[in-house]
């Protein structure tokens, strides 16, 4: 056993080469496998943070549009890439110290807010590729050619006013105070995993005048 321990015997060089060998055949056989899986990993987990930063984003807008008074943007019965409505602002629970124009915009592929109606905006979610999109299913309900242009990320439901009075105007029940929001999302467009729409009905109950005089710029 003494001689054992104190021997200096090694590996020889053919099994030194051997043991080489295998290394890299394993090598090769398993390191794209988990190469593939570190990837598929990544992309899902950023899927997932985008979907839930949509969500969330989703959620903000609703509890504003809750709040708010007129919507300015989109009218009644278009659609548009951009959200602006009047809203009580709050500095406590009891106390209103007035009104905010709050508008949401697709600037590139990002979801930007404004407070001031334009002036300074604020990045709310990235990845939204609406202007790439084709949703086969709102091109039907609007009788538009498919493939001509992407999705618009508003609907305000309810019928246009035309004319100078609105008197004989038959307005549905939503006019003006409900918005159809598609949100299309696709974190990396350069992955396998196709873009996932969010999609939603947002309700004003406060809102009585849509397009009134608040809205002017």
């Amino acid at each position: 056993m003494k001689r054992l321990i104190r021997s200096d015997d090694g590996l020889t060089l053919t099994e030194l080469m051997v043991a080489l060998f295998l290394l890299v055949v394993v090598s090769a056989v398993f390191l794209p496998s988990l190469i593939s899986g570190m990837r598929a990993t990544t992309q899902i987990s950023n899927v997932a943070r985008s979907n839930d930063d949509a969500r969330l984003t989703l959620q903000r807008i609703d509890r504003e549009i809750r709040a708010a008074e007129q919507i300015c943007n989109p009218t009644p019965g278009n659609a548009s890439d951009s959200l602006r409505f009047i809203t009580r602002a709050y500095t406590s629970v009891s106390t209103a110290t007035g009104t905010q124009d709050i508008t949401y915009q697709i600037n590139g592929t990002d979801l930007d807010k404004s407070r001031d109606n334009g002036s300074t905006w604020e990045p709310v979610v990235g990845g939204v590729v609406n202007a790439t999109v084709v949703d086969d299913q709102y091109n039907a309900q609007v009788g538009r050619a498919l493939g001509t242009v992407g999705v618009p990320l508003f609907t305000t439901q309810g019928l246009s006013v035309s004319g100078s009075t609105s008197t004989s105007v038959v307005a549905l029940p939503s006019y003006g105070k409900v918005i159809t929001v598609r949100l299309w999302v696709d974190e990396s467009p350069t992955d396998n995993i196709s873009p996932i729409m969010l999609t939603t009905e947002l309700s004003g109950r406060n809102i009585w005048t849509p397009n009134g005089p608040g809205c002017s710029p």
